[in-house]
C-alpha cells in the first residue's frame, strides 16, 4: 500500500510523497467514492420503499410486494394498450391522408372520363352520320370495348373516321389508370373504418381488462387512489434503472434497513480513514485500513440494535423502539457516526451493557468525582490526609479520587461526603472523565 509503516507520518526526508502514497490515496478516495454510490443507491431504495407502502386503500396499506406484482399483470396490458393506441392512430392518419387524396384522385378520375365521354360521343355522332351503328351503353368503357371489337370493319368502310378512333383510344388510355386509382381508393377508404371500430373495441375491451385487474387490490377504489398506485406502477415500470432498483425496493424491510446501516457504518470508517490519511498525514498496512472498515460496519450494527432496543445511548429511545416506523435519514446520520466514532461508540455501548446488567460483583455504579475536592475541603477546612488514613488508601490512589481522575469506591463516597457535608449528589457523577488524547488508543 505504501512504504511507509504503519502509523508513521508520510513527510519522507526530501519533503516529498511517493508513487505508493500517491496509490494509496488514490484507492481510498476511488473506495469512499464507491460506498458512497452504494449508500445512495441503498437509501434511495429505502425512501421508495417507505414512501409506496404508504399508499392505504380503505384503511388498509398496499405493500410493496403486492404492487410490485400488480405491476408485471398491469405493464403488459398497458403495453398491450400502448401498442394498439399506436396502430389505431397510424389508422386514423391514414384515413385523413385517404380523405385529403380522394378529392384530387375523384377529380382527375371525373376530367379524364369528361375528355372520353367527349371523345366516344364525336365518334358515334360521325359514325351515325355514315349511316353506321354506334357503340350503344351508358359506360364509357363498354363503348369503348364495343368499338374495339369493330374497329378493323369499321376502318374499312369509314377510314376517315381513323383521327376520331386514335382520340377515344388516347382519352381510354388516360381514363383507365385514373379509374383504377380511383377503385383501389374507394376500397381502402371502405375497408380502413371496420378496421378502426376493431382497434377501438379491443382497446375498450383491453381496459375493462386493466380495471379488473385494479379490482385486485380493492371492489371499490377511488379514482384518487387509482391514480397514485398507477403512478407507483409507472415508477416501478420506468425502464432500465427500474429493472436494477426493483430487486432492492422489493427486498424485506428490515434487510434493506440493515443493509443500509452496514453500508454507512463503512462510509463512516472510510471517511476516517481518509480524514486521518490527508489531514494527519498517517498511513497504514492494508491489514489496518480493513480491520477499521469492518469495525466501522460491526459498531454501526451495535449501535442501531442497542438504539432499536429502546437503551437510550444517544437517539430517543420511543422513536427507535418497538415496531415504530424508522426514519431512513436517522438510521443513516446514526450508522455513519458510529463507524466514524466507532471508539466512542463502543464504549458508550460497553456503558448501557453495565448500566443493563449492573456492575460487575453486585457493586454500586462507578462514580466520579465532579471535580477537583481540593477546594471543598479547604472550605470545609478539613485535611485531605486524615480521610485518606480513615480510607486505608494510598497517597497517589487518594489524589486520583478527589481530583476525578478514578473511580471512587462507594464506601469512600460516603466517608467524603459525610466528612465535607455536602450530599453526594453534588460531589460524585456516573459520567467518566475524558481521557487526555495521549491515553487514547
Amino acid at each position: 500500500m505504501s512504504n511507509v509503516s504503519s502509523g508513521e507520518t508520510l513527510k519522507p526526508d526530501n519533503g516529498r510523497r511517493t508513487i505508493g502514497d500517491y496509490a494509496t490515496s488514490s484507492l481510498l478516495v476511488l473506495f469512499t467514492l464507491l460506498v458512497g454510490i452504494a449508500c445512495a443507491v441503498i437509501l434511495a431504495s429505502t425512501l421508495t420503499q417507505t414512501r409506496m407502502s404508504g399508499i392505504t386503500v380503505n384503511g388498509v396499506n398496499i405493500n410493496i410486494w403486492k404492487l410490485n406484482e400488480i405491476r408485471t399483470k398491469w405493464s403488459d396490458i398497458n403495453k398491450q394498450i400502448n401498442e394498439m393506441t399506436d396502430e389505431l392512430a397510424e389508422l386514423e392518419k391514414t384515413r385523413r391522408e385517404i380523405a385529403a387524396t380522394k378529392l384530387k384522385v375523384e377529380a382527375e378520375f371525373n376530367t379524364r372520363r369528361s375528355e372520353l365521354v367527349v371523345a366516344l360521343a364525336e365518334f358515334n355522332l360521325r359514325m351515325a352520320a355514315a349511316g353506321a351503328p354506334g357503340a350503344a351503353s351508358n359506360d364509357p368503357a363498354a363503348q369503348y370495348w364495343t368499338i374495339q371489337a369493330t374497329k378493323e370493319t369499321t376502318l374499312k368502310d369509314h377510314a376517315e373516321l381513323r383521327p376520331l378512333l386514335d382520340n377515344v383510344e388516347q382519352a381510354y388510355t388516360a381514363y383507365r389508370p385514373a379509374r383504377g386509382e380511383r377503385d383501389k381508393l374507394r376500397a381502402r377508404s371502405d375497408s380502413i373504418a371496420p378496421e378502426i371500430k376493431i382497434f377501438q373495441d379491443a382497446i375498450a375491451g383491453t381496459r375493462t381488462s386493466l380495471t379488473s385487474l385494479f379490482e385486485q387490490i380493492s371492489l371499490k377504489i377511488d379514482d384518487g387512489t387509482r391514480s397514485r398506485v398507477e403512478n407507483v406502477l409507472y415508477e416501478l415500470d420506468s425502464g432500465w434503472l427500474s429493472r436494477f432498483l426493483n430487486p432492492l425496493i422489493t427486498l424485506q424491510p428490515d434487510i434493506l434497513t440493515l443493509t443500509l446501516v452496514i453500508l454507512m457504518g463503512v462510509l463512516g470508517a472510510a471517511l476516517q480513514i481518509t480524514y486521518t490519511f490527508f489531514k494527519r498525514q498517517q498511513s497504514e498496512r492494508i491489514g489496518v485500513y480493513f480491520l477499521r472498515v469492518c469495525v466501522g460496519a460491526i459498531t454501526a450494527l451495535v449501535i442501531f440494535i442497542v438504539a432499536k432496543a429502546g437503551v437510550p445511548v444517544i437517539a430517543d429511545a420511543s422513536r427507535l423502539g418497538g415496531d415504530a416506523p424508522i426514519n431512513p435519514y436517522f438510521v443513516s446520520f446514526l450508522a455513519i457516526i458510529s463507524g466514524l466514532m466507532s471508539e466512542r461508540a463502543i464504549v458508550s455501548v460497553q456503558m448501557q451493557a453495565g448500566r443493563f446488567f449492573g456492575p460487575e460483583g453486585g457493586a454500586e455504579t462507578a462514580r466520579w468525582a465532579r471535580h477537583d475536592l481540593h477546594d471543598d475541603f479547604d472550605k470545609a477546612n478539613r485535611k485531605p490526609a486524615e480521610v485518606k488514613k480513615l480510607l486505608g488508601a494510598d497517597d497517589a490512589e487518594f489524589e486520583e479520587w478527589i481530583g476525578g481522575t478514578k473511580a471512587i469506591p462507594p464506601d469512600a463516597q460516603k466517608m467524603i461526603a459525610g466528612v465535607l457535608g455536602i450530599p453526594p449528589r453534588q460531589l460524585f457523577t456516573d459520567i467518566a472523565p475524558d481521557q487526555p488524547d495521549d491515553a487514547k488508543p
